[in-house]
């Protein structure tokens, strides 16, 4: 009963995530209820609306901006909104470097000018919310939350073309409670936004595929189908072309290596419209940012070989953290090491239940067609990824949608013994509502999503400082400042405070102080120069009475 209790606590959420947690709560109980009752259509509507509540108290979870990727990201897209077509991280590039080892390059990722390191679509879904509703915290996870959103009703038609409306609506269930989508809307999560709109993109051509193989192979699916593709290429580069891989498997098992039975005309022309929609932006950044476009290019190709940025590990990485991305537990922590994500039996018991689900779903899908083509997806994603050197947990997470259909299943077949051995409708129905209520609650890892979400980690109390003190001082800066001294007092690494300092107070911002010329050739160029006297202040600054000494003291970067 205690272990219970702890795990349904909302201590440390605000009065608003509390009523939009407890607004999807209601919801989700009210769609299992109506689907117990075989009201599927409102079974599906109301579950599509618990979602859109559960993923907005995520968005709202989180008062500042994550340290990495989210402040990366959420700064760009900023950028995006005056000019689409040149992504960059500093909105003016008006000095070549502050750094004292001399490290400051214009085509680094995190603390350049010019910001390729990510496809663009993702940060233009950002940039249109921000010009349509305001630049601010909600409005920069406001994408990942549609987006999340709609993968309630793929999830359902997937599920319902494969198996039926049942397995449908159980895989929609999962994708709702999925604690992991959660945390990603968040920006917590391991790339954040990114993945999200990655996520959804590859979901719905994988759900074009399943419509256009069903409908007698309509040519509006094949576009549909390319489309999306493309969508997900222009996200996270070509990993987007999986669906492309699923169709061929399944036209050489379904014609049994019979070319002449392939509609060729389909394919080509799909494949045709996918790179019209990618191809144009490679070639234009290819032309006006070269230097960038090329060391971009090369740091792609490095992820495979060698393990970037310190993210290397084992062959049985992903295995390992299967249970983690569908299920997960309260101690995983830093779930990317390989101590925390190392094995248990609470962990094992979570791969089984994925695996077996698996399996049930292959054994209930009515042509071995389909069968193949889903076992060599699944197989060929995570033998891929297990061969990269650079490795990062949610990367399989592109295929969720198998994860969710694989909970599903085991639901599924439980409903299915309720309905055979349970003869009375009220006992079946109270049964099979309560258990199900109790396996989605579950799936969402509420106990690690409440630890790293509220004011429990000393992080969340030095991120929640510094952009209350960076709101306030937003407005004593005049325009065409710019801030120097941004950085924590146990800044570290990248010293990358600038950046989300550069998102809330619309100045440009430097760890460091200039030198004396840069001093000089700025004040020259008509900037208003202000300063932290948190660190130290050069003598040419501090005599200056032209320049703004701001005394604000921002907290450790981590």
């Amino acid at each position: 009963m205690l272990l219970m209790f702890n795990y349904l606590s909302l201590y440390g959420y605000t009065v608003s995530q509390k009523l939009w947690l407890l607004a999807g709560l209601v919801l989700a109980l009210a769609s299992i209820i109506s689907f117990a009752f075989d009201k599927k259509r409102w079974s599906i509507a109301l579950l599509t609306a618990g979602s859109f509540c559960l993923f907005v108290f995520a968005a709202i979870s989180t008062p500042f901006l994550y340290c990495w990727d989210e402040r990366f990201h959420a700064l760009v897209a900023k950028n995006c909104m005056d000019h689409p077509f040149s992504p960059t991280l500093y909105s003016e590039w008006p000095i070549d470097n502050v750094y004292p080892e001399g490290s400051w390059s214009e085509t680094s990722w995190h603390h350049g000018y010019v910001w390729l390191h990510k496809q663009p679509l993702f940060l233009w879904q950002i940039a249109l919310c921000f010009k349509l509703f305001g630049v601010s915290l909600f409005t920069l996870r406001l994408p990942s939350v549609i987006m999340a959103t709609l993968m309630i009703p793929l999830s359902y038609r997937i599920g319902s073309l494969l198996v039926d409306r049942r397995l449908g609506f159980f895989a929609a269930l999962s994708a709702a409670f999925s604690w992991m989508m959660l945390d990603l809307v968040s920006g917590h999560g391991a790339v954040d936004h990114n993945n999200v709109c990655f996520f959804f993109y590859v979901t719905a051509s994988l759900w074009a595929w399943c419509e256009y193989e069903r409908s007698g192979r309509k040519w509006r699916w094949v576009f549909i189908l390319a489309v999306l593709a493309g969508c997900a290429v222009l996200t996270k580069w070509l990993v987007g072309l999986l669906v492309y891989a699923v169709w061929g498997c399944y036209t050489v098992c379904e014609n049994r290596f019979r070319l002449g039975k392939v509609e060729w005309l389909h394919l080509l022309t799909a494949v045709a419209v996918t790179v019209a929609v990618f191809l144009p932006w490679q070639i234009y950044t290819a032309h006006a940012f070269p230097e960038t476009m090329a060391q971009e290019l090369q740091l792609n190709a490095e992820h495979f070989y060698h393990a970037v940025e310190g993210h290397g590990e084992g062959a049985t990485f992903y295995l390992r953290t299967i249970p983690f991305l569908y299920i997960g537990d309260a101690g995983y922590g830093d779930f990317v090491s390989q101590e925390t994500a190392g094995w248990s039996g609470l962990r094992v018991f979570h791969l089984l239940l994925v695996l077996v689900g698996l399996g049930l779903l292959v054994y209930r899908l009515k042509k071995w067609s389909w069968r193949i083509t889903l076992m060599a997806l699944v197989l060929g994603v995570y033998l891929f990824f297990s061969l990269a050197a650079t490795k990062m947990p949610a990367y399989p997470f592109c295929i969720c949608v198998v994860g969710f259909l694989s909970l599903g299943m085991l639901l599924w077949e439980l409903w299915r013994m309720g309905d055979k051995y349970v003869r009375r409708a009220w006992l079946r129905r109270t049964v099979l509502v309560g258990a199900t209520a109790i396996f989605a609650l579950y799936q969402m890892n509420m106990t690690w999503f409440r630890n790293y979400h509220t004011a429990k980690e000393g992080y969340w109390i030095v991120l929640t400082h510094n952009r209350e003190q960076l709101d306030k001082l937003k407005d004593r800066l005049p325009a065409r400042t710019i801030l120097f001294n941004v950085r924590g007092s146990d800044d570290w690494a990248h010293y990358d405070t600038p950046i989300e300092a550069m998102f809330y107070i619309d100045a440009l911002c430097y760890p460091f102080p200039p030198s004396e010329s840069d001093f000089r050739k700025l004040k020259a160029a008509g900037y208003h120069i202000a300063i932290l006297t948190s660190h130290e202040v050069p003598d040419y600054m501090q005599s200056d009475p032209e320049v703004q000494k701001v005394d604000l003291e921002l907290w450790g970067d981590y």
